[in-house]
């Protein structure tokens, strides 16, 4: 398989826009201080724009990329773990939502954040031995959703705003 330099270039870009949005929305305050740990998922939005413009095998990897580097250059390593149990199965269903085509850009997001968070959860469940972590599902969806509208949104947006020929790598 012929992999074209534009399409390395171009995947080397939204790689690095997306681990930049992720730092950048570490150092943001809290979305919520009583949730500090709760962002907007800004990179998130990249990852789709990905799958519709190379694909989903390299949306994953740039998600697999963004979610190990951006913890690890913030300085909180153990996030790795989160970020990629929900960064890499939310582009796994953001891929199979965008491939199925009957779904707008804005409820994937909503869907792939929810299960972003949903995820995490599981993980944070798994490494405190602890169910009650669950008990953060009610807040994290609203937020996630509200969140996975707006970066759907933005994936919209941007796929209207971009002229075809940057669609077709």
């Amino acid at each position: 398989m012929k992999i074209s330099a534009k399409k390395i270039a171009v995947t080397a870009l939204l790689c690095a826009l997306s681990m930049m949005l992720g730092v950048v929305e570490s150092l943001l305050p809290p979305v919520i201080p009583a949730l500090p740990f709760v962002r907007i998922g800004l990179g998130n939005a990249v990852i789709g724009l990905a799958v519709i413009i190379l694909g989903a095998p390299y949306a994953i990897t740039i998600s697999v990329i963004k979610s190990v580097a951006v913890p690890l250059i913030v300085g909180n390593p153990i996030m790795a773990i989160y970020s990629l149990a929900g960064g890499v199965s939310s582009a796994v269903l953001t891929a199979i939502l965008i491939d199925i085509r009957k779904i707008s850009l804005p409820v994937t997001g909503i869907l792939s954040a929810t299960l972003h968070n949903l995820m995490q959860l599981t993980v944070a469940a798994l490494m405190t031995s602890t169910a009650e972590v669950f008990s953060l599902s009610v807040p994290l969806f609203l937020f996630g959703a509200i969140a996975g509208f707006g970066t759907g949104t933005v994936q919209y947006l941007l796929i209207k705003a971009l002229p075809e020929k940057a669609l077709r790598l």
